[in-house]
């Protein structure tokens, strides 16, 4: 239940119902929650937008290094180090790839083009490294990373020396949060991991009667990258609305038991028979529907 005042332009008018912005609080100011009105928002408008695709090797990225203290076997590795791969190793696989964080390292009007800025971007991927020997047989795991640095020049529009204060994003002793009026960036990323490759500090002397075996003393990773990066300012837009948005009556969802929950399951037949090749291409599935399950044999 809510009382409140109308302005002036209203003339003194009180309600118990949903206020203004509900149906029946409209209808009774005299005003149609359907009628197309003009409204002032802050909205966070997109100036600018890039989307790459990189595959990136050792020659972006380098070696892999560690991620964390270990050892492997006898190799003993501190974070941020090379990673020497066991001397056993006949070879390596990455997976658990993620893209840990993105460092926005600098953001700084371009040089050679107005209304343009140079955005410095430090992208952090982290991974599992698998050695094995050359029967298959694992020999450790270690945790891994890799750094990229990436420059892009995005069309922000021209800079300004406003400040902006508000304490919607923090406020703490009283103080608000104060913002400068440069262009934000906003970055998304995914990664996926291609390959990982031992390399080695030597290679056998064919020639010589006995041949010296080469050790691993790296590792170098393929990593293909997406990601795309935004500028966007915040601005004020005059748009056109029908009103709020009236959110839908909540749903009762009560628990479920687990065994209704399993009866109601499709019988998967595809797992016990695979389908054939023009089941499959055509889409179409061996499960038997919740319905049959009941068969003449009483199953």
């Amino acid at each position: 239940m809510a009382t409140f005042e109308l302005g002036r332009d209203f003339g003194r008018k009180t309600t118990n119902d949903i206020g203004e912005a509900g149906v029946v609080g409209a209808a009774s100011c005299g005003l149609d929650p359907r009628r197309v009105r003009e409204e002032c928002l802050i909205s966070l408008k997109v100036y600018d937008a890039c989307r790459l695709q990189e595959c990136l090797t050792d020659k972006e990225i380098g070696p892999a290094r560690a991620a964390e203290n270990g050892c492997v076997c006898a190799e003993q590795y501190r974070e941020g180090e090379i990673i020497t791969p066991p001397a056993n190793a006949a070879s390596v696989t990455i997976d658990r790839l993620v893209v840990k964080k993105v460092i926005i390292v600098d953001k700084e009007p371009c040089a050679f083009k107005k209304g343009f800025w140079d955005v410095d971007l430090k992208y952090v991927f982290e991974y599992r490294l698998i050695f094995r020997e050359a029967d298959g047989s694992p020999i450790g795991q270690v945790r891994a990373n890799s750094i990229f640095n990436k420059r892009v020049t995005l069309f922000g529009s021209v800079g300004t020396d406003i400040v902006i204060s508000t304490d919607l994003f923090s406020h703490v002793n009283g103080e608000s949060a104060m913002l400068n009026a440069d262009p934000f960036i906003l970055v998304e990323s995914k990664a996926v991991a291609l390959n990982a490759e031992l390399k080695y500090s030597r290679f056998p002397h064919h020639h010589h009667p006995h041949p010296e075996p080469a050790e691993p003393n790296r590792v170098t990773v393929a990593i293909g990258l997406f990601t795309i990066v935004k500028l966007f300012r915040i601005v004020h837009l005059l748009v056109e609305s029908r009103g709020f948005a009236v959110p839908p009556m909540g749903i009762d969802i009560s628990p479920l038991d687990p065994c209704d929950f399993f009866d109601g399951l499709d019988f998967p037949m595809d797992i016990f028979a695979p389908p054939q090749k023009p089941e499959f291409l055509a889409g179409i599935s061996n499960n038997i529907p919740a319905e049959r399950k009941s068969g003449p044999c009483g199953c």
